[in-house]
């Protein structure tokens, strides 16, 4: 295999990030890196700790002794804490709006940053979130901005929600992706923005293969197959 890169993939909520890098991950033979799992981590373990995730002094004492183990590979991210996979409790509602809070604090990202960056230290990695093209790897070589139509969005999000147990309203669901959107692109630190030199898609009328062949194209025409060992 050829030398080994880092791609980021960053985008608002519902737009297709985690579908697109475990494609590209599987394509490349590169780990798939969900930074997002990582704040739900802090998000659980605060919840777990019976702290308010919304207190930013509690929850950075709490992160001086946290040390989750994560397990990355092409086909998922999966993080245990506690002796204990957790990652399908990431998911529920309670560390979803949970995570919200604890990712608009600084000393937060920092946490996460550096987790993210150690693994990421030799290449080889699809990393997908909301700023990692611009704040956690400036200089990754190659760098996607998802987009889509808020309805769009509500609409592929409410699936997943189903598919999962769930039943939320799809008004619902709009309002509080709405919501996310204006906190993630207004936050002070690190807010959500398409990182420079970053390829841009909308992915409203586009199909998850159609993003994945457009995305590996562009890696190709970028670097070349050679320099990626594809």
């Amino acid at each position: 295999m050829g030398h080994q890169i880092t791609i980021t993939i960053d985008g608002p909520a519902g737009v297709g990030k985690s579908t697109l890098g475990r494609r590209l991950a599987q394509a490349l033979g590169y780990r798939y890196v969900d930074s997002g799992a990582l704040y739900r981590a802090v998000a659980w373990q605060a919840q777990n700790a019976d702290l308010d995730p919304a207190d930013p002094d509690a929850v950075a004492r709490m992160l001086a002794d946290f040390q989750p183990r994560v397990h990355a590979n092409s086909r998922g991210f999966h993080v245990a804490a506690g002796g204990r996979e957790i990652t399908p409790e990431l998911r529920t509602p309670a560390v979803t709006q949970a995570s919200s809070r604890v990712a608009t604090q600084p000393r937060v990202r920092e946490w996460v940053n550096r987790f993210l960056q150690t693994i990421a230290r030799d290449g080889g990695v699809v990393a997908e979130g909301r700023d990692l093209g611009s704040v956690v790897f400036p200089n990754a070589e190659v760098k996607f901005y998802l987009d889509a139509d808020l309805a769009t969005r509500a609409s592929r999000r409410q699936r997943e929600w189903q598919a999962g147990g769930g039943d939320p309203g799809l008004d619902q669901m709009q309002t509080d992706i709405a919501a996310r959107d204006h906190q993630d692109k207004t936050r002070r630190e690190a807010p959500l923005t398409v990182p420079q030199g970053a390829h841009y898609l909308d992915t409203t009328k586009l199909q998850p293969d159609e993003v994945a062949t457009q995305c590996l194209a562009l890696i190709r025409e970028n670097l070349g197959a050679r320099a990626i060992g594809i």
